[in-house]
């Protein structure tokens, strides 16, 4: 049974003045059938994001003591207001156009607009595949981007479109050196910080006129961005579970230095133009938003405290500056999601009724999970550097929030007797499966595995607890109620084409798991 995996909607800008407006809807449904002919579906909804161009005085590469200044007289204009999601825009060296992806066209594409126009070309749409990623040259003459055609690669272009040609047979996210001799790209693509299956992701190099590569970097490693005088590559990279931070790494290989190391989420970092300043995003002033580092771009050292580039976005990402500095391109977003209720019929396997609405606000639902009465759904509320439990009634009704602290709650599950949720948390320090009571007591972490472990599914009898092994490999089963020291996890048997799966459900009698491999939502198999 085939999968498609979640995307962020994206709509691209140019921000005038201090609030870029602009609306789409990108719509995920998740169904869950119930044996009394009630499906509850999850729908994502006016999930948006707009890249937008703020304009930057040569301030920009001064230090300053507040973060503020950087800003303080800047304009911001909305670009795009296309109907579905713009994403990873790329400003040209000149900043008089950029490229982004979108999906306007049915499918993924590259699109070329003039800054100030509204007339954007689709460079891609001969190609049925999806097209996504653009990175201009430093000369402007070519992009760079990540296609699925042919089995997926980095594949290169005219800045019009013309004479498209295959680069490399893998990788996301290129980045062109500075002299355009090189793109850097990864083994593992990410849209935003949570999009990460692959912990083996390296940071590879590929000549542009032989297509010979090197590997740049040993330790997991996503979103290359190469600095402008060549000497370094900044990338985001995990440590210890959910923790995302920056490093940079000599362009040649070699030791990576440390930018950030703390509880916020950091990811992709780009160069200022004139080497003296690392942005990125982060959430670290509580929504994600951009900010900046001091570096020293022949070593790598960080010569003082993050600062807070404040954009008027709830959401900041996928950074592009123009060659001399004075023109940035972001995307924002903004999202929500919320829980709906629909009639079933379970005999015609058909939807009945019009959704009503479960849960109403700004707060994002996500995995609901409803007990086995049919009476509550239970559902993590991601977003921000808190990620929460909540539980509500079928009619929307009794919403309790079970955990509230700074940890990173997912995917609950009920126990089949409704009395115990079981999720997985980054609590201890690297993602782990807990269980918790329905009334928010008795907190308990189940594993204490050497890898990350995640989705905890429980058998039918609520005896055993399946759950992925996030770090590689097939899934174990342990017995709930046993203490860890107790515990011989069963390691399953691996798919045919992949030994890094996830469990999604037992068959009722307790004897089969179906899968999906990762990352989530590509294949699901049925494992006897």
């Amino acid at each position: 049974m085939a999968g498609t995996a979640k995307q962020p909607a994206v709509q691209t800008s140019l921000v005038d003045a201090a609030h870029p407006t602009s609306s789409a809807e990108y719509i995920v449904t998740e169904i869950k059938r119930h044996k009394w002919g009630v499906a509850v579906a999850v729908t994502l909804g006016s999930l948006v994001v707009s890249a937008a161009i703020w304009y930057l005085l040569p301030r920009l590469g001064s230090r300053t003591k507040e973060a503020s200044t950087a800003l303080r007289n800047a304009a911001f204009t909305q670009l795009t207001d296309q109907p579905g999601p713009e994403y990873f825009p790329s400003l040209s060296p000149d900043g008089k156009s950029f490229a982004y992806a979108s999906y306007a066209a049915g499918n993924r594409d590259i699109y070329l607009q003039r800054v100030g126009g509204k007339n954007p070309v689709n460079l891609t749409k001969d190609s049925p595949s999806d097209d996504t990623q653009p990175a201009f040259s430093p000369d402007g003459d070519r992009v760079a981007f990540r296609s699925e055609r042919e089995g997926g690669g980095i594949f290169l272009m005219g800045a019009t479109g013309e004479s498209v040609k295959r680069l490399t047979d893998f990788g996301f996210n290129p980045a062109w050196s500075p002299e355009g001799k090189e793109i850097a790209c990864a083994d593992e693509g990410i849209v935003v910080p949570g999009d990460r299956g692959n912990p083996n992701s390296r940071i590879w190099a590929v000549n542009v006129a032989t297509g010979e590569r090197r590997l740049v970097t040993k330790e997991d490693s996503v979103h290359p961005n190469w600095s402008p005088h060549g000497v370094r590559i900044a990338y985001q990279g995990r440590r210890k579970a959910a923790q995302r931070d920056i490093w940079t790494i000599p362009a040649g290989g070699g030791e990576p230095v440390e930018v950030t190391n703390d509880a916020a989420t950091d990811w992709n970092p780009v160069w200022s133009p004139d080497g003296k300043y690392l942005y990125f995003a982060s959430d670290r002033g509580g929504s994600m938003n951009l900010w900046r580092v001091p570096i020293e771009e022949q070593t790598g050292k960080v010569l003082g405290q993050p600062e807070a580039v404040t954009t008027p976005s709830p959401y900041s990402a996928h950074l592009s500056f123009s060659r001399d500095g004075r023109r940035m391109v972001y995307a924002q977003t903004v999202s929500r999601g919320n829980l709906q209720q629909v009639g079933f019929d379970p005999a015609k396997e058909t939807v009945t009724g019009q959704p009503v609405w479960i849960t109403q606000g700004s707060r994002r639902a996500n995995a609901p999970n409803l007990s086995l009465d049919g009476e509550w759904l239970v559902f993590d509320s991601q977003g921000g550097q808190q990620e929460d439990l909540f539980v509500i009634r079928q009619d929307g009704t009794g919403l309790r929030q079970l955990t509230d602290d700074i940890y990173k709650d997912r995917i609950p599950r009920w126990s089949p007797d409704g009395k115990r949720i079981a999720f997985f948390s980054d609590r201890s320090g690297k993602w782990e499966i807990w269980t918790i009571n329905s009334d928010g007591s008795g907190l308990q972490q189940l594993t204490y595995t050497s890898g990350p472990v995640s989705n905890p599914v429980w058998s039918p009898d609520g005896t055993r607890l399946a759950y992925r092994n996030a770090g590689g490999g097939s899934p174990s089963i342990i017995e709930v109620g046993k203490p860890w020291q107790q515990q011989s996890p069963q390691r399953l048997p691996p798919m045919s084409d992949s030994n890094d799966w996830a469990p999604r459900s037992w068959s009722p009698d307790g004897r089969r798991l179906a899968g999906g491999r990762t990352p989530l939502g590509a294949h699901c198999r049925l494992l006897t």
